[in-house]
């Protein structure tokens, strides 16, 4: 089954159990419209309960799955991508749960609701309703895993931070500094009749609904993790049906929410994940059978791209790296002609592992370099912030606080690139040795209209070409105190800047 047609998703409920007997309902236009039935609940209805519906809208067409959620409930979500009057018929192995038929009207959509994002100039995104979009990301590996107080905590974290992404798992992390705890609950129960991973636990996905929605509300885009090899329960050694069942499972239950990606491994290569897994399987799994297309990426081990995935596969929508080779960023757009995102280039903090010890001045400084090397960059902060000396907390693992320096500055940051017209832009690198990040500079630029410039160093020179007849206005940026330190104006010419100062920027436009 292959789904051409492009969804999204808000979150309104409905309660269908006699679809066909109630008046029409509303939802609005990338909203959730959930239909719930009741039926069987004997046996093990995850495994041996099909279910589905279609919603026709004129000549349009979408078949969507069902998925049961415990106490004899079953539930279709599905994200209407236009407005007008759908109607609906499901279809089931269960006599109970097929030929149910309705309709609901799709209205347009609340002022806050820009609806998914979409790839747009190849390398950029925006809203499918043209709103700008930046992405300014961060990492907690294992959020929802940790004690619901703490979830709480960082989605107050998050309500008051510059992030509108964030890099999740589904299933917990066993790891060191912090992560070697069991998870609040079970993604699947543990004392199933027939075996581990053939049973989930309800209570946790019904969590998974939650948060993913609280996210959407805020403005968060939820790149959701499907494997990973730090597992100390054998999650990643399910096998190719029980993996199957699992991802269609969450295509069900949370794709139609506008803000969920796919990311079907954090670090696929690690030796003990890399064969066990049918990545390309699982790809093509989720690019044919996910109803609202979202988008779909795999995150390399390691930092070189020799251990990169084949992004150039059909099914792979944007490019997820772990590496700061920024200098490389020009060749690998070149290569793959998609969105790049470097989704793990170190952290923030103090831990004793290279990953793990940035300063909150090389943090933000990545932030600059990443974004006008033409990708996405993507926060970590791993500095202890239990309030219990006893404790260990860390964001990239378990979510909490931010203690670093860095959130500050990323916010001066994305007001920087949301009043640039990014998508129009195109990055340059300029600098003798381009692997030396420090000496480099950075130029991203939309000729003869618009440029931004940045070193990390003093005492270096910024040269541009400014093309056209207008003079600039030029602002000298001090991007650590986040602050214009100077403006003036310059001639379309060769310009040359002598910078006095580290982590330098320069944004020049015609005023």
């Amino acid at each position: 089954m292959k789904i051409l047609i492009l969804l999204a998703s808000s979150f309104l409920f409905f309660s269908c159990q006699n679809p066909a007997s109630k008046a029409v309902e509303e939802t609005e236009q990338w909203g959730v419209h959930e239909i719930v039935l009741k039926g069987p609940a004997s046996g093990n209805p995850y495994l041996e309960v099909e279910l589905s519906a279609t919603f026709r809208l004129d000549e349009k067409q979408v078949i969507v799955l069902g998925f049961y959620d415990g106490d004899s409930t079953y539930r279709i979500r599905f994200s209407p991508p236009a407005t007008g009057e759908w109607a609906y018929k499901t279809e089931s192995n269960a006599a109970e749960l097929s030929g149910k038929e309705g309709k609901f009207k799709c209205v347009p959509p609340l002022e806050e609701n820009h609806g998914p994002l979409k790839i747009v100039n190849t390398f950029y995104l925006e809203y499918v309703d043209g709103t700008p979009f930046y992405s300014v990301a961060t990492t907690a590996y294992q959020w929802i895993s940790a004690d619901q107080y703490l979830q709480e905590k960082t989605i107050e974290t998050l309500r008051n931070s510059p992030f509108n992404k964030i890099r999740m798992g589904i299933f917990p992390k066993y790891h060191t500094f912090g992560n070697e705890t069991e998870p609040w609950l079970h993604p699947f129960k543990k004392d199933s009749s027939t075996s581990e991973y053939t049973e989930p636990e309800y209570e946790f996905f019904r969590n998974v609904d939650k948060r993913i929605k609280q996210l959407m509300d805020m403005g968060i885009q939820a790149d959701v993790i499907l494997f990973h090899p730090y597992d100390n329960w054998g999650y990643y050694k399910m096998g190719k049906e029980l993996n199957e069942r699992y991802v269609r499972y969450l295509i069900a239950r949370i794709s139609a929410y506008r803000n969920v990606w796919w990311s079907l491994a954090n670090e696929w290569n690690v030796p003990r994940i890399k064969d066990e897994i049918d990545w390309e399987g699982i790809g093509i799994l989720l690019q044919e059978e996910d109803p609202h297309q979202r988008f779909r990426g795999i995150h390399n081990w390691r930092s070189f791209d020799e251990y990169f995935y084949d992004h150039s596969r059909e099914w792979i929508t944007h490019v997820s790296t772990q590496t700061s080779e920024f200098y490389n960023a020009i060749k690998w757009r070149e290569k793959y002609q998609k969105p790049l995102f470097f989704d793990e280039m170190r952290y923030e903090g103090d831990l004793p592992k290279s990953w793990g010890d940035l300063t909150g001045k090389e943090m933000s400084s990545y932030f600059w370099m990443a974004a006008l090397s033409g990708a996405y960059p993507t926060h970590g902060d791993t500095y202890n912030n239990a309030e219990d000396p006893s404790e260990e907390i860390r964001w990239w693992g378990k979510g909490g606080t931010l203690p670093g320096e860095s959130p500050e500055r990323i916010a001066f940051f994305k007001s920087a690139m949301q009043h640039a017209p990014v998508k129009e832009m195109k990055p340059e690198l300029i600098g003798s040795n381009p692997k030396n990040r420090n000496t480099n500079v950075y130029v991203f630029s939309k000729p003869g209209s618009y440029y931004l410039a940045y070193t990390a160093t003093e005492n270096n020179i910024i040269e541009l070409q400014l093309e056209g007849n207008e003079a600039y206005k030029m602002e000298v940026l001090d991007t650590w105190n986040m602050e214009i330190t100077r403006d003036s104006l310059v001639q379309p010419e060769l310009f040359r800047f002598h910078t006095e100062m580290p982590f330098t920027a320069l944004r020049l436009y015609h005023d």
